[in-house]
């Protein structure tokens, strides 16, 4: 049992406090005159720790009673009960066959006082303590070892993968990686298993990723890469449907991308430049219905944002190829956009969402290689597109700058520590990495002001 504390090793008696810390438990039954009489005080977070408690109770054939007493935050209490009422509950991973833990669950007792926590009823641990107590009794040893449960998939669906990046090959590594690591292992329509994340959001620095995009071609030939190209931007004869084809030549919508650019160059304010790929006559009943679904534009300044959905997306075979196909599509796009408006139009921003982003079974051998090869990358530095953050010392507090792309201020903040200043800032709207790096500067820089020292960012 993990986080725990022991009183007295010859006590019957022990007390799994669930989520409340075993400090307050502790404090408690000193007031009340009982400690003498506990064995053991310890939390238990999860239910998967419930393993780790039974192993405790293996190696400590005194305790034949157990008293649950705290707030029941993730239901591992309630299943703690069940299973020595007789039943494994739903989501529990026991590390052994019930067979092997018998002489356990046969033989403790398992006290349920969780209400009595929750009114604060806390007089009722003294009683049952004092009831229950009488050491001298022991059970048999039971002979089992902690040997952990090695998971194969995400134990819940997984959605919101959300990467920025300026290196197409790495970011496709980045999300195969996520995907692999946190997907949710499930069929698929094709006889196979998957693993799959949902509402994944690639961001691509669509410039810089057009000059990475070269890398590609140590997976995929350039043939092949410009196969997809042609298919998205022109379309492919004789075939039952394209990309291309759908925006191009919509059986309703006609040329789509030529409606797309009238519409930004018309009027860059414009919402509505949407080409569907999507035949509401044909799609709902195929077999094999596109996986992109929508490609939005935006003209925002001189730069030309692009956003595309898909309702699937095979992440290793499909994700890169496509990527690639709407970045040179956002190139096409910027040239027209460009001579349309008489301004120099550069791609800007290209988004990338998955509506169910999937590993296939037959690729995770080679998603492993993928990842091993590009892993020594991942920690290359990206721009945040959500500017920077300069910080001084100065005048005996801390001053944080937040400064756009271009270097000018967006605003600024003062104070004498690294919380007060961190809770002036939505770090969730940060990447990962830079909210991290902010933290670690600012905690920096109050030391530096404590010990009155001189503070330099990025001096380590």
């Amino acid at each position: 049992m993990p986080d725990v504390v022991v009183l007295n090793p010859k006590s019957n008696v022990s007390i799994v406090t669930l989520w409340t810390k075993k400090e307050f438990v502790l404090d408690l039954l000193k007031r009340l005159e009982v400690d003498a009489k506990v064995n053991i005080v310890g939390t238990l977070y999860t239910m998967y720790g419930i393993n780790h408690l039974l192993y405790t109770l293996s190696k400590h054939p005194e305790i034949n009673t157990l008293v649950v007493f705290g707030a029941d935050l993730s239901g591992s209490g309630k299943a703690l009960i069940e299973l020595f009422q007789g039943s494994v509950p739903e989501g529990l991973r026991l590390m052994w066959p019930l067979e092997k833990l018998k002489p356990i669950l046969g033989t403790v007792k398992v006290i349920d006082l969780r209400e009595e926590f929750s009114k604060g009823a806390y007089q009722s641990i003294a009683l049952v303590i004092n009831r229950e107590f009488a050491p001298g009794i022991y059970r048999d040893i039971v002979n089992i070892e902690l040997v952990e449960v090695r998971s194969t998939s995400w134990p819940s669906q997984i959605s919101g993968l959300h990467i920025v990046e300026d290196n197409l090959v790495r970011a496709w590594a980045k999300l195969v990686d996520a995907v692999l690591t946190w997907g949710y292992l499930k069929g698929t329509e094709y006889g196979e298993m998957q693993k799959q994340l949902l509402g994944s959001t690639i961001v691509l620095y669509a410039e810089e990723a057009l000059k990475t995009s070269h890398k590609l071609q140590r997976y995929f030939s350039r043939e092949e890469l410009e196969r997809h190209v042609e298919a998205l931007l022109e379309g492919v004869s004789g075939a039952s449907y394209s990309y291309g084809d759908r925006l191009r030549r919509h059986r309703v919508a006609g040329d789509q991308i030529a409606t797309l650019v009238s519409k930004l160059a018309s009027n860059p304010s414009t919402r509505r430049a949407v080409a569907l790929t999507w035949d509401f006559e044909i799609d709902p009943k195929s077999k094999d219905p596109p996986c992109l679904i929508i490609v939005q534009g935006d003209l925002s300044g001189y730069r030309y944002n692009q956003l595309a959905y898909f309702r699937s997306h095979d992440a290793y075979a499909g994700w890169p190829v496509n990527t690639y196909g709407l970045l040179r599509l956002m190139e096409e796009i910027s040239r027209q956009l460009s001579d349309k408006t008489g301004n120099n139009v550069r791609p800007g921003f290209l988004t990338v969402i998955s509506g169910s982003l999937h590993l296939y079974e037959h690729d995770w051998a080679r998603v492993k290689e993928l990842v091993e090869n590009e892993r020594k990358s991942f920690t290359a530095f990206v721009p945040d597109p959500k500017g920077n953050f300069i910080i001084r010392v100065e005048d005996g507090l801390i001053l944080l700058e937040h400064r756009d792309q271009t270097g000018a201020l967006v605003t600024s903040f003062r104070g004498k520590s690294a919380k007060e200043l961190l809770e002036k800032i939505n770090l969730d709207a940060l990447l990962p990495r830079h909210a991290a790096y902010l933290a670690r500067e600012l905690y920096r820089a109050e030391n530096a002001l404590r010990e009155g020292e001189e503070y330099i960012q990025d001096a380590v």
